[in-house]
């Protein structure tokens, strides 16, 4: 499921992405077309302007001016006057014959009124727009006919500038911005792929999560359902020790239910939809109502509980006393599982260092190991891979650590001093 959103969500992202970086490139390269297009026609322009400002005040041309002129902008200039060309073989040579390109502009300039014999009527000057004029080898050409009176009669000028490494030019910038646009989507795809990974691995560690929970609970709900089946199956096929069997459904039915209770203690917690009510509570009262408790049922197991206390009152804390209780019990309840094993002891003491107060629930048992501190807070996890300890489901800490969570105090665990695990609830405060 999950590479196959990643895929999805990498081809969105690429998509959309590129996009936006081909609209941007496509809006930079018309923008420096128009830029350097207003550029050359200007230029041209100018060429234009100087030439026909000689046509009007000069009444000769050095053959070398417009050679010079023609070979360094790649001109081509063709002169005549009262109908006589100017001598001037020209000194660019283009690659389509040069009389076939004049013409070409004297026909274009016909389209547009100015025909071989016109003269300026209302105006000294008679000019073209800017032709664009194609040759037959590739090549482009901008061209203008300039038609202008003087004293003698009228100068004609056809003016035509070689663009072609101009075209070749915007042709290769062009293909160079289809480049940076085919490599920046590689990028956003590659980038895009890193970054989409990286945003669904806590999706699919949850996911994963979700799984083995359902397995679990399910595994845990499984053994209960099996044995009332396998015990209803022998009463009835034993009807003289049906009471028997009637005990142990029961038994197996009050597990079922504690399992389920748990669960659906352990989803309102991390969906939190737990009424957490904070108050100032007295934290010693609370610890000697616990050693009320649950004293009697270490006795019952030959073991003693034991409350460390500071001289002076602990302050009050601010906190869900109900919800601490619960926390309290859970740790109490697993150290008198788990921590008796090895020690007929379990200590439950609380201090006040600086601004933290903290209650401790100390056993001397087998201890918890480096690699199982950090997992002892996920649900259904126990040390006993087995599986066989009936009574508790590996819900707990999960459940205190969520509890601890939602009204922001920490809950961690650390080893005991000459063996055993110590959990400590710190409250700020």
């Amino acid at each position: 499921m999950f590479p196959e959103l990643q895929k999805r969500l990498v081809r969105l992202y690429t998509l959309s992405t590129g996009m936006i970086l081909t609209f941007i490139l496509a809006v930079t390269f018309l923008f420096y077309l128009s830029s350097r297009q207003s550029r050359l026609e200007a230029s041209f322009s100018d060429h234009i302007f100087t030439l026909t400002s000689k046509l009007q005040t000069d009444s000769t041309f050095i053959d070398s001016y417009l050679a010079q002129l023609e070979a360094k902008h790649n001109l081509i200039i063709y002169i005549e006057e009262n109908d006589t060309p100017f001598f001037f073989p020209g000194a660019f040579k283009p690659r389509t014959d040069r009389r076939s390109l004049l013409h070409k502009a004297q026909e274009m300039a016909c389209a547009e009124g100015i025909f071989p014999n016109s003269h300026p009527i209302s105006s000294n000057l008679l000019q073209s727009s800017l032709l664009k004029i194609e040759g037959g080898h590739h090549d482009s050409y901008l061209g203008c006919v300039t038609v202008t009176n003087t004293s003698a009669g009228y100068k004609k000028l056809i003016l035509l500038q070689d663009i072609t490494a101009n075209r070749m030019n915007l042709t290769w910038t062009a293909i160079l911005y289809l480049l940076i646009d085919i490599l920046g989507i590689l990028l956003l795809f590659l980038t895009g792929r890193r970054f989409v990974g990286r945003s669904l691995r806590p999706l699919e560690e949850m996911y994963e999560k979700q799984q083995d929970f359902a397995a679990s609970a399910s595994h845990e709900l499984r053994s209960p359902l099996a044995v009332i089946r396998t015990a209803a199956d022998a009463a009835a096929a034993s009807p003289a020790q049906q009471e028997k069997y009637l005990t142990v459904i029961r038994d197996e039915c009050q597990r079922g239910n504690a399992l389920v209770k748990n669960l659906l203690l352990l989803a309102s917690a991390q969906q939190e939809n737990w009424g957490v009510k904070k108050q100032l509570f007295e934290l010693d009262e609370m610890l000697l109502h616990l050693m009320e408790l649950y004293e009697p049922l270490c006795n019952a197991k030959n073991a003693s509980l034991l409350l460390s206390l500071p001289e002076e009152p602990l302050p009050t804390v601010y906190a869900d006393p109900e919800l601490c209780l619960q926390i309290f019990t859970i740790l109490l309840d697993n150290a008198i599982a788990y921590g008796l094993k090895d020690a007929g002891r379990i200590v439950l003491s609380a201090g006040r260092a600086q601004s933290l107060t903290t209650v401790c629930v100390t056993d001397f048992g087998p201890g918890i190991s480096d690699e199982d501190k950090t997992l002892i807070f996920d649900p259904f996890y126990r040390q006993d891979k087995s599986r066989n300890a009936k009574a508790h489901f590996g819900l707990g800490l999960s459940i205190a650590a969520r509890l601890a969570g939602l009204q922001d105090v920490s809950l961690n665990v650390r080893d005991t001093e000459g063996g055993g695990s110590t959990f400590e609830v710190v409250f700020n405060g």
